[in-house]
């Protein structure tokens, strides 16, 4: 029996893919309000980085960081306190988990 949740892209083929495998390469660990930081790692070919933000505590700011890769590096940069699109994270103290998923 199948059960679960399934989404399809305009053509009608599948595409959410339940769990999928990545490898973390590394993490960048930001304090409260940090604005600024960047890293380099060897990314293989056929892979791309990407990272999610996992907060390590929650206090009231209105600071904003924008994470952007480019290649094999992560930079982070100060966001407007009004911006809110992908890529921009509020400026709590956080670890950027950055790992490789297919290209």
């Amino acid at each position: 029996m199948a059960w679960g949740f399934q989404s399809w892209d305009a053509s009608g083929k599948p595409n959410n893919y339940g769990i999928v495998p990545i490898t973390i390469v590394g993490r960048l660990l930001l304090n409260f309000e940090q604005l600024t930081a960047s890293q380099t790692f060897t990314v293989p070919d056929g892979y791309v980085l990407d990272y999610i933000q996992c907060p390590r505590s929650i206090s009231y700011t209105t600071k904003r960081r924008v994470i952007s890769v480019s290649g094999g590096t992560v930079t982070v940069r100060q966001g407007g306190d009004t911006s809110f699109g992908i890529g921009t994270e509020s400026a709590q103290a956080a670890t950027i988990v950055v790992y490789l998923r297919r290209a």
